[in-house]
């Protein structure tokens, strides 16, 4: 569970948890005694080796911080005041961390990176890591996994130990691991039986490789003329541009009036600076668009100079250090914090209190060991009053010397080229490729008949529906798919309602008749428009409703009518509005049965129709397979209605030949690329 989890309302779906699990533990003892002393030892060791591997990383938003956690009920309430119900089962004691990463994910597979760089140093340690997605390892390995490997199956399962990625589950799933059986497993000569494969170990390091050794290339130099007291700032904690990054990218109309005023960093006296950004934060910087009110005091060259950029960069920045300083308040009393009061009522009514009466000596312990581990996670949280003091601290000590400043912006690095910050479609492209792989052309066999192919979607179509879907084994069986290649679909088990042996008695037999339930609804649908005599001789608008032809219009839409003499009447109203759409550039679109372009503009422009024996009726086979294929290609690969109703057809779409518009696979059938 997050951190700080009990003090917000609802969790973000931007943040990576972590374990780390020691060795040498018993894992059934959970005591303050027995457990304190080796997870402060491991602590310890933990934050030395994170400090020399992140020191020249720069977070997004929060940076990697573990906690002991000894996995009791009361520390658990304390956590999981927010959450929902707690579970009683005390957790392994263990080091637990939180860290979200905003709008930048290589933070994540950064912290992936460190996970198996400590369990490479401390020897014995299991590492656990998961996001809002669960076990995202094997997500971003899942082409790789045993076909047995379902989220179900693999849950809690996935673990970091000596820089390997171990599974610890099989395909007989004949045994249920708890933790300490897992650990026990981790530990043991046998362990190599766990291990995942080299695949999905290099899918893994593929992720993970340039870390550390290459986290400059992710970084970005920038010249910025900022208030004196912003260029402090950075000089004593570069780490800061993170946060003023995004208190200027997620200001509101309250932050835009700070703005106005910059009663912290007044713009009269600026210097030349140069920050290192990470690319994402430097982007978010970029394009964020700003214009100052004059009355502040700002003033920008043109956007033709050369320094504009500098100038720009550094009004922006200099904001996001006034809403952060502007944030910065005096410790404030827990009596009159709201978010203290919320947390205190829901630490009640989870029982922490165990029943104490209130200022009583249990009571009170409990009380005081709330209260720190709330004051501790509310100064941890982001934007939180504690980072707008450290900068105001900056401030109020004034121990920078202004002309030193000064002269230091006079002999500063070359800003590095920002013109990655603009790709083109055909760089987007090879970007995509390089990280995914090439995209698979999507092709249907050339001899494909039209006619074939919508009688093929008419019966799908007709198949019936079972309770967990179409039956597709069935429709695959009755389908004609020609030269179509199907791939049988995976079917999930399903349950037969009407065989079970022994029904619950909490539930009733269900009394449905499905062949008399489709013939209500067919009947439904199967009602006609009632045709329209537009050759009549008889053009009085109000014929139509004479009382022998709405006894006829009553009578054609009869649900008894043959199946025949329906075909028949939708043939008429078809052909009918191919003539009214002939005239129009809607029906210039559509492919005729016979004719060519030129003949169908003549057809086209012809202002009635009593020339019957000249109309070329629009072919409907033709058309629906062009527009199938059209909404295919659109879709680039990707899901989307035709792709969902060929697949469910068990139309297998292949990929393409590199060289040239058509090929001939080994079985002599022709493919076109869609």
């Amino acid at each position: 569970m997050s951190l700080s989890s009990a003090l917000k309302p609802v969790r973000e779906d931007d943040f990576v948890e972590y374990f780390l699990f020691p060795a040498g533990l018993d894992q059934t003892d959970v005591s303050l005694e027995n457990c304190e002393p080796l997870l402060e030892s491991l602590l310890a060791e933990v934050d030395k080796l994170s400090k020399e591997y992140c020191q020249r990383y720069i977070w997004h938003r929060d940076g990697f911080k573990v906690i002991i956690r000894k996995g009791d009920l009361q520390q658990r309430l304390l956590i999981e005041a927010n959450d929902g119900d707690v579970d009683e089962v005390p957790l392994s004691p263990h080091l637990y961390g939180i860290t979200h990463f905003g709008d930048n994910v290589q933070d994540e597979w950064f912290i992936v990176s460190l996970l198996f760089h400590l369990t490479r140093r401390i020897s014995g340690l299991a590492a656990r890591v998961v996001d809002s997605d669960g076990e995202f390892l094997l997500i971003e390995a899942a082409d790789h996994l045993p076909s047995w490997a379902n989220p179900e199956r693999c849950e809690g399962r996935v673990f970091i130990y000596d820089g390997a990625l171990y599974l610890i589950a099989d395909e007989a799933q004949s045994k249920s691991y708890a933790m300490k059986d897992i650990l026990g497993e981790l530990q043991s000569d046998s362990r190599s039986k766990w291990v995942l494969s080299k695949v999905v170990q290099s899918a893994i390091d593929e992720r993970i490789r340039d870390f550390p050794d290459k986290i400059e290339e992710d970084h970005h130099r920038a010249t910025l003329y900022v208030p004196v007291g912003v260029a402090a700032a950075l000089k004593e904690n570069p780490q800061l541009i993170s946060a003023a990054v995004l208190a200027f990218y997620n200001r509101d109309p309250i932050d835009l009036k700070v703005c106005r005023a910059m009663r912290f960093f007044p713009p009269e006296s600026c210097v030349y600076t140069s920050a290192i950004f990470t690319k994402c934060l430097y982007a978010m910087l970029m394009h964020s668009n700003y214009l100052p009110d004059r009355r502040t005091g700002w003033s920008l060259p043109l956007a033709t100079a050369p320094e504009y950029k500098a100038h720009i960069l550094g009004l922006k920045l200099a904001c996001g250090f006034e809403i952060l300083a502007s944030q910065a308040k005096a410790s404030q009393s827990l009596e009159t914090d709201k978010g203290w009061k919320s947390y205190f009522d829901s630490l009640n009514a989870k029982g922490y209190f165990q029943d104490n009466i209130p200022d009583s000596q249990e009571y009170s312990r409990l009380l005081g060991i709330a209260q720190d581990y709330y004051r501790e996670n509310r100064d941890s949280m982001r934007f939180t009053p504690k980072i707008g003091e450290e900068i105001v601290s900056i401030l109020k000590r004034n121990d920078y010397d202004v002309e030193e400043l000064r002269k230091e912006g006079l002999d500063i690095p070359s800003p590095d080229d920002d013109s990655w910050i603009n790709i083109s479609p055909e760089e987007l492209d090879q970007m995509l490729t390089k990280r995914y792989g090439a995209r698979k052309l999507l092709s249907l066999n050339g001899n494909t008949d039209a006619e074939a192919f919508t009688s093929m979607v008419n019966d799908f179509l007709d198949q019936k529906s079972e309770f967990d879907g179409v039956d597709q084994d069935a429709a695959m069986a009755q389908l004609d798919l020609g030269s179509f290649r199907p791939v049988k679909p995976k079917r999930r088990p399903k349950t037969d309602v009407q065989n079970h042996s022994q029904p619950s008695p909490n539930r009733q037999p269900i009394d449905f008749d499905s062949d008399a339930f489709a013939a209500h609804v067919k009947n439904l649908l199967d009602l006609v428009i009632p045709e329209d005599r537009w050759d009549s001789s008889d053009n009085s608008d109000m014929s139509d409703y004479a009382e022998d032809e709405y006894d006829r219009n009553i009578e054609d839409m009869s649900p008894t009518r043959t199946a025949k003499s329906v075909k028949n009447e939708i043939q008429s109203y078809m052909d009918q509005m191919d003539r009214e759409l002939a005239k129009t550039t809607i029906g210039k679109s559509f492919e005729t049965t016979i004719g060519e372009p030129g003949e169908r503009k003549e057809q086209a422009d012809v202002d009635d129709f009593d020339d019957i024996e000249t109309f070329k009726p629009v072919d409907i086979d033709v058309n629906t397979l062009k527009n199938m294929m059209e909404s295919y290609q659109a879709q680039i690969g990707g899901p989307g209605p035709s792709a969902n109703l060929l697949g469910s057809m068990g139309v297998h779409v292949s990929s393409a030949s590199n060289g040239g518009p058509s090929k001939t696979n080994a079985g002599g059938t022709k493919q076109t690329d869609v």
